[in-house]
């Protein structure tokens, strides 16, 4: 799926006026990548390079968040364990999501 992408400070400023939640997706144990539900659009997040915002710990994401005025963060993990024991796929979305504090 192709996002629309907000800039990092463009996302801080935004958050001022407009309603901000926020996505981060835990790729793999070391890879977290956020999108930003703001106004209803949904924007991957990018630095000032160009590049997604991407760490490898979910402290290093809050840290690079700090500042943005958001209303609900969500934190989803893909998880494969039925897969990898053998076990038939439970659903096509094995999503486990939780709320999360910044």
């Amino acid at each position: 799926m192709a996002f629309k992408k907000i800039n990092l400070v463009d996302l801080i400023q935004r958050a001022r006026n407009e309603s901000v939640n926020l996505l981060i997706q835990s790729q793999d144990p070391e890879i977290y990548l956020v999108e930003a539900d703001v106004g209803g659009a949904r924007y991957a997040v990018i630095t000032d390079n160009g590049q997604r915002l991407m760490t490898r710990s979910l402290g290093a994401m809050k840290r690079a968040l700090v500042g943005i005025e958001y209303g609900a963060a969500t934190l989803r993990h893909q998880s494969s364990f039925d897969e990898m024991i053998g076990n038939p796929v439970a659903g096509s979305d094995l999503a486990l999501e939780m709320p999360l504090k910044l």
